[in-house]
């Protein structure tokens, strides 16, 4: 009897506003970014998408050296894939062109010359989508990008077809779009890991071509509310399996150990 599975990637989306106050990055960066990435880095077997803003990847590569070299790490051994964008995270529908590809090429640069990863896939400011974008974001050298599923079922997909990738084209230009899931936006962190996990186990099937796609700020792990505690501190769940253990460390563990579950970065 063949096992049923499905592929999931994770990502997690780093963004501050430019000129930012400091004290709010070293906040952020104390509740959230360091707990989250230490966490990434402790689970070897787990794969992982990226996407830092440029500006908050300048003051990353000033002010915090351990927390650049565990990415490199990371990088180094294939368990982390980093995605381009807008360096300064600016909605393309409103900018230029040519300030559209300066964008992605500054933030793929900066990539490349710190990570040496090639960035093959982007994130879109605020999760704006025109139909025209494929055309820039191919010209900006990329195959793929990250979009809200309702855009997807908004046409008449139903939740099972936003389980896989699409390609889509303008102007003869073709881009790959990958759906992001919404149950698990809204379940993450907020519910206990088992009703992830039971999420997954529904959408796997037995011919494990299916792709559930998880995307959070990371400041949603960590910053928001009472996130910190649930995530790094105390968890949550208690009584459904996840032992007191915090959300974090409890829903990587259910990654790894799961093997039905294929954790895959997007390329």
């Amino acid at each position: 009897m063949i096992e049923k599975s499905i592929n999931l990637p994770i990502v997690f989306h780093f963004h501050q506003p430019v000129d930012n106050f400091e004290w709010v990055f070293e906040d952020v960066y104390k509740k959230s970014y360091e707990p989250l990435i230490d966490n990434i880095f402790q689970f070897e077997e787990v794969k992982f998408t990226l996407h830092f803003s440029g500006n908050l990847l300048e003051w990353l590569l000033k002010n915090k050296p351990t927390f650049i070299e565990k990415l490199k790490v990371m990088a180094k051994r294939n368990q982390i894939e980093i995605i381009g964008g807008g360096y300064y995270e600016p909605i393309f529908a409103i900018i230029p062109y040519r300030d559209k590809i300066a964008q992605m090429k500054k933030l793929s640069d900066l990539i490349k010359k710190e990570f040496g990863l090639e960035v093959k896939g982007a994130w879109l400011s605020e999760r704006v989508w025109e139909p025209n974008y494929p055309s820039f974001l191919n010209d900006a050298g990329l195959k793929y990008v990250i979009v809200d599923d309702n855009h997807f079922r908004s046409t008449g997909i139903t939740e099972k077809e936003t389980f896989y990738s699409y390609i889509t084209e303008d102007e003869g230009k073709t881009l790959r779009i990958f759906p992001i899931n919404e149950q698990l936006r809204y379940l993450t962190p907020w519910k206990p890991t088992y009703m992830t996990i039971n999420y997954l186990k529904n959408a796997a099937d037995e011919k494990g071509d299916r792709c559930v796609l998880f995307i959070s700020d990371a400041e949603k792990m960590g910053v928001w509310g009472t996130t910190h505690q649930i995530c790094y501190v105390e968890g949550q769940g208690h009584e459904e399996g996840d032992e007191g253990k915090p959300f974090i460390p409890a829903f990587f563990e259910q990654i790894k150990t799961n093997s039905w579950i294929k954790s895959i970065t997007l390329s």
